[in-house]
């Protein structure tokens, strides 16, 4: 039985031709019942036809594996091999140039190269024994450059690729800023309701990580956190504010919330982080992020600091936050909006004729017996409610992770996920929608770490690309990203291609086949103009050496003869030549070529 080849969609333009590429499939029927669930497979007494598997990786052993289990297969699919390999003339005709950058204030566009350890960047001797316990030796390129800014204060914006370290990248400083303010004042520790630094995240998941990291360091640098989220209860959260505390990390509205009943207190607040701005402003959250600066806006001495974290930054979300701090200074790298150097990008055309859900299930089947850590995203709860009826009937252990469930129900998704070990047999595939693409890192460990991220249904934008590939691959990690594409992805998906294939950011790929198509004709008109303006440079040239056109007597004879001939065309109508320049520039002085004429007559 021949396996699939992993192959990119087609150029936009080019649909025919991608489709002629690949050998028909046999339609499978029935599609998936409503609800999710599809209906029993098999013809007749329920036996089901033969499959074929659909996976390149899967081997000749386990596919006489598959072949014992006790159920038998249930359809039969050749799917014939074609490669795809991106030609160097194909890369050129879709390269262009990156995005205009998001606007700077001081930032340098090279960050500074990774030190040789968190002590170069300044910081105390317990953060960074914080840093060793958490296996850390060297930072990364964003730590390196963003942590001595932090550092020297103001406010900053500070952008980078997922799984760079961005957390760290702030606590790290502000903690260390905190200490050193209780050294010079004698020791004085906070106030009971009054903070000195607030972390602000979209999500609950997002603030219990951040905590949990706080949490971390604090067993190093002996400061005090807590965790102030929509979900939990109100009361105990008022008594757990009322006590000494120096970080309170939560979600926006239910902050807001405790500062309107007096629970909570900014005048002491001298940071502030906005983490996942981006995503922040996007839900809404704009009142409530203006009303959590006001303490930073009125602070005349300019000690007090912003620090604005994303993976991913519009100019929008930039011009926001540049009208509260007009001086804020952009620190980002240059792999923002790019995939990552350690991430695998495959894309599967799946037309019509191609049961996604087959190709799903053995592709989870193969990582499961390969012992991957494997994410499933979907954009609707109901391609996540099929995908896991069709997982379960792999027989692979699956939990949810969408919004339609409760906060404990997410939790324990992802306790299950994380926690998971395949030696132990309690690992699962997670089957998720974008709720858990954005800022959550699963554990940072081996066992939690993601190896494989399968895009069920292609995102609808290229952030959303963006922020599902950054579950894997993280940190140095390697990974992969497998993409299952029909027809209604197919130019999102190969403008997302070509650009990780160029090295270029992804942001700022479209959707839009007109959109697409505008691109490709600007691309070719601006390379017709570039080969015609070297065309002319080379024509220049050649006139002036001594074998060149123009050069040597051929070239004089030449010469001599052109202005006889438009001589007669003159006389004959006294027509001018509208064959361009050249034509022109022969007819300026028929005068002088007259004298040469009669000249050369006398001569004779």
């Amino acid at each position: 039985m021949t396996t699939l080849a992993w192959s990119l969609c087609a150029p936009p333009r080019a649909d025919a031709a991608f489709a002629a590429r690949r050998a028909p499939i046999p339609r499978r029927a029935p599609a998936p019942a409503a609800g999710g669930l599809r209906p029993a497979r098999g013809p007749g007494a329920g036996a089901s036809p033969p499959r074929a598997p659909v996976v390149a990786a899967a081997s000749a052993a386990r596919a006489s594996s598959a072949a014992s289990r006790s159920r038998a297969p249930s359809f039969a699919r050749r799917i014939a091999r074609a490669p795809f390999a991106l030609t160097t003339a194909r890369a050129a005709a879709h390269a262009r140039p990156p995005p205009a950058s998001i606007p700077r204030a001081a930032a340098a566009d090279e960050p500074a190269s990774p030190s040789s350890g968190f002590a170069d960047l300044g910081l105390a001797p317990e953060l960074v024994a914080a840093t060793d316990a958490m296996g850390l030796a060297t930072p990364t390129e964003i730590q390196a450059a963003a942590i001595p800014a932090i550092r020297a204060g103001g406010h900053h914006l500070v952008a980078s690729h997922t799984g760079s370290g961005k957390t760290l990248t702030y606590l790290l400083p502000i903690v260390d800023a905190i200490r050193a303010a209780e050294r010079e004042s004698g020791g004085a520790r906070a106030r009971p309701k009054r903070p000195k630094a607030l972390v602000v995240g979209p999500t609950r998941e997002l603030a219990e990580q951040v905590r949990g990291v706080a949490k971390f360091v604090s067993h190093h640098a002996r400061f005090s956190s807590e965790l102030i989220i929509g979900g939990d209860r109100f009361a105990t959260q008022r008594s757990n504010l009322d006590r000494p505390l120096d970080v309170v990390v939560g979600t926006p509205g239910r902050l807001v919330k405790h500062i309107e009943e007096g629970n909570l207190h900014t005048s002491a607040v001298t940071h502030v982080v906005l983490d996942e701005a981006d995503t922040l402003f996007e839900a809404g959250f704009g009142e409530e992020i203006r009303r959590l600066l006001r303490p930073l806006k009125k602070d005349p001495s300019g000690v007090k600091q912003c620090v604005v974290v994303s993976a991913t930054m519009s100019k929008r979300v930039v011009e926001e936050i540049r009208a509260e701090f007009p001086d804020l200074n952009v620190i980002d790298t240059p792999s923002l909006h790019k995939s990552a150097p350690n991430l695998k990008h495959r894309f599967v055309d799946c037309p019509g004729s191609v049961d996604k859900m087959a190709v799903v299930e053995q592709i989870v089947s193969g990582d499961f017996r390969g012992a991957k850590k494997t994410m499933v995203f979907c954009n609707t709860l109901g391609s996540c409610q099929a995908v896991e009826y069709a997982l379960q009937e792999s027989e692979l252990p699956v939990v949810m992770y969408n919004g339609d469930m409760t906060s404990e129900q997410r939790q324990a998704s992802m306790r299950k996920f994380v926690d998971g070990d395949f030696q132990r047999g309690t690992a699962v595939v997670m089957v998720c929608t974008d709720l858990a693409a954005r800022g959550l890192d699963f554990g940072g460990g081996q066992a939690g770490k993601v190896e494989h991220v399968v895009n069920f249904d292609f995102p609808m934008n290229p952030i959303d690309y963006i922020h599902r590939s950054g579950r894997t691959a993280r940190a140095g990690a390697t990974g992969k990203v497998t993409n299952l594409v029909t027809k209604k992805d197919r130019v999102l998906a190969n403008e997302i291609d070509v650009a990780v294939k160029l090295g270029q950011p992804l942001d700022s790929a479209t959707s839009s086949k007109a959109v697409a198509d505008a691109r490709q004709r600007k691309e070719t008109l601006a390379r017709k103009v570039a080969r015609q303006a070297a065309r002319g440079r080379g024509r220049g040239g050649a006139g002036g050496g001594r074998g060149g056109r123009g050069g040597g007597r051929a070239g004089a004879a030449a010469r001599a003869a052109k202005p006889q001939k438009q001589t007669a065309g003159a006389g004959a109508g006294g027509r001018r030549s509208q064959r361009g320049v050249r034509g022109a520039a022969r007819n300026e002085a028929p005068e002088t070529r007259g004298a040469a004429r009669s000249g050369r007559g006398r001569r004779g």
